[in-house]
């Protein structure tokens, strides 16, 4: 590559690096809400997507002409965002604590709650009667992050990581030594 191009590539990077703005901090619940259902919804479709787009190959178009495929695909992606929106409330609690808030125990039932807003704001799936047991799931798992020291973020996910890799509508034959990948770019996602 010529020079003169690595120069301006830099430039444009480090432009791109100075002027991106912070985000405004979160305020309320229902901006809590938001976030969580934002980065639910990213990082859950973007893992089950990608990961079946790369282990498909070319045949990913034919894929989605197949009605049993696009059903177990429409399962995988809500339990996934379900089972992440769990992992992204811990990381709130994580991150809550490493800022040294002492009254964790007071902010849970927020938190909960916008968990709750988050996960309530989309219908309920075809395969699903309601969203309470995934309701009464994102609170065991806080109320269980909470009875220990706050993990690492890095190992945060990887339960998440491995229901959602059962329920990929990927034949096991063709996936045999694929979990630990998948389970490193759900954490990956997540400590983004």
């Amino acid at each position: 590559m010529r020079h003169d191009v690595q120069l301006s590539r830099l430039a444009q990077a480090l432009r791109r690096l100075f002027t991106r703005r912070r985000p405004e901090p979160v305020a309320s619940t229902r901006e809590l809400a938001d976030f969580l259902a934002a980065q639910s919804a990213y990082v859950s479709q973007r893992t089950v997507l990608e990961y079946c787009r790369a282990r498909t190959g070319l045949n990913w178009d034919k894929l989605f002409k197949e009605q049993a495929f696009v059903d177990s695909l429409e399962i995988c992606r809500w339990e996934a965002y379900a089972a992440v929106l769990a992992e992204i409330a811990e990381l709130v609690l994580i991150r809550l604590r490493s800022q040294g808030v002492t009254e964790v125990d007071a902010c849970l039932p927020g938190l909960e709650e916008a968990a709750r807003s988050a996960l309530l704001r989309h219908p309920v799936p075809r395969h699903r009667t309601s969203w309470d047991e995934a309701c009464a799931d994102i609170e065991r798992h806080l109320g269980r992050a909470l009875l220990a020291e706050p993990r690492a973020v890095h190992f945060v996910g990887i339960g998440a990581a491995d229901a959602i890799f059962d329920l990929l509508p990927i034949h096991p034959d063709l996936r045999p030594h694929d979990r630990t990948m998948f389970q490193n770019i759900v954490r990956f996602s997540l400590c983004r």
